[in-house]
């Protein structure tokens, strides 16, 4: 039963990514006819109530705002999220909760789409890897709190009561830290009038025209063959993320015999390396070539391997443990690791593209399911057969990846050529 609680997550996140564009699309509307902005989207019934100069906005004049559509995801993810914390701290049954993770999964879509990471990326620091070592923070503080309380005697449905005073933090902090600025309205004003004045001859007067962002090099991104190598990297170091951190203190409880109130300190090992590892590499990775964060991060996945087997061979839970919190480490710099080659191999206009569809998390729990249902046929001892298969698979794969970004830019205009050759438009 506990695998179905991933089917959950696979369900919101189906959702979250169908649903993703078209509201945040609908969250950055603004009328930049206006000398003033609000949070809400241009809706006719939200300008009567919160604008002024209501005549001046035409229905027409509406156009897109990353800065606002940017801060109003963040808040509606920030919103939703507590309501896992309560349906999981009040549920009496099974379907509740069922619920509670397909929220949760719904909620992080808005924390983990294109928009916020691109935007993160596109910043003279570039601290993408420190910001998902602090989520990882998150993540290794969590099992470490929750294990302390139970193992108190203290109920765990207390535990996620509590945490709704975390999402009041979150959600204040994610008020002042991404609200629109002036310059930012002002910014996306003179871009929204601009591009209202290009296209108005191509439209007949009227009809709406709402300015949002082209989607054409969709196509041109899924043509390319590097752009499904880094997808099929990022979800095999998906499903084996989740796999290990969802199903390590289950193998130690059923192989390994470890107890219960101290067991759940391994998976805060886990996180806790992960994070360590994230945060070196955000605050060291603007120093290295692409050939040295090439070869750190194969490395990476060749120690994780080796981790791996040690847990696999070695029955002792303090072994399994440390190992453990080394598989976190080394796993901490290979996703804002690909991203960042990503970003190095890929055309710039297909960037955010491409970082979108990298972040999907459709897929990411879908390992854990799979695990899960074969695990109730023939044991827990299926969970060293997955997770090491999987770092295998990812240091394989590695090897095909180019070592410097002359070598891959080379291999996508031989590749451009052949299919201009062929007839095919990329």
């Amino acid at each position: 039963t506990c695998s179905l609680l991933f089917t959950g997550s696979t369900v919101g996140s189906v959702v979250g990514t169908i649903l993703l564009e078209r509201i945040v699309n609908f969250l950055g509307q603004f009328c930049p006819s206006l000398d003033q902005h609000t949070y809400l989207p241009a809706v006719p019934f939200f300008d009567c109530l919160f604008t002024k100069n209501v005549s001046a906005a035409r229905p027409c004049d509406v156009g897109y705002s990353p800065s606002k559509a940017r801060f109003s995801s963040l808040v509606l993810g920030g919103l939703l999220h507590p309501l896992f914390f309560i349906i999981m701290g009040t549920a009496r049954n099974y379907p509740a909760l069922l619920l509670a993770y397909v929220i949760a999964a719904f909620a992080r879509s808005f924390w983990t789409c294109e928009y916020l990471n691109f935007y993160v990326v596109s910043t003279p620091k570039k601290p993408l890897g420190v910001l998902l070592g602090c989520w990882c923070i998150g993540s290794f503080s969590a099992p470490l709190v929750c294990q302390t309380l139970m193992a108190k005697g203290i109920l765990w449905k207390h535990f996620y009561l509590g945490s709704l005073v975390i999402s009041a933090i979150a959600l204040s902090l994610t008020i002042f830290s991404f609200r629109p600025t002036r310059n930012e309205f002002l910014t996306d004003r003179k871009a929204a009038l601009d591009a209202m004045q290009i296209m108005s001859s191509a439209h007949s007067p009227g009809t709406d025209t709402i300015i949002q962002p082209f989607h054409e090099e969709k196509v041109r991104a899924l043509s390319m063959p590097y752009q499904w190598a880094f997808s099929l990297l990022a979800f095999i170091y998906g499903g084996s993320e989740t796999t290990f951190q969802g199903f390590i203190v289950t193998y130690l409880l059923t192989n390994r015999g470890s107890s219960p109130d101290t067991v759940g300190y391994v998976s805060s090992g886990f996180w806790g390396g992960m994070a360590a590892g994230r945060i070196l590499w955000g605050y060291y990775c603007t120093g290295l070539t692409f050939t040295q964060r090439k070869h750190i991060i194969h490395a990476c996945t060749g120690v994780s391997f080796l981790m791996t087997i040690l847990i696999w061979f070695v029955n002792s839970t303090i072994e399994n443990a440390l190992s453990s919190a080394v598989v976190g480490l080394m796993y901490g710099p290979i996703f804002p690791g690909t991203l960042g080659l990503c970003n190095n191999v890929l055309p710039r206009d297909v960037h955010m593209v491409s970082m979108a569809i990298l972040l999907t998390e459709v897929f990411k729990p879908c390992s854990p399911f799979m695990t899960g249902i074969i695990s109730n046929k023939d044991g827990m001892r299926v969970f060293c057969y997955v997770t090491v298969s999987q770092t295998v698979a990812m240091f394989v794969l590695w090897l095909f990846f180019p070592s410097s970004p002359t070598c891959a830019h080379f291999k996508f205009r031989v590749s451009l050529e052949r299919s201009s050759k062929n007839g095919i438009d990329i």
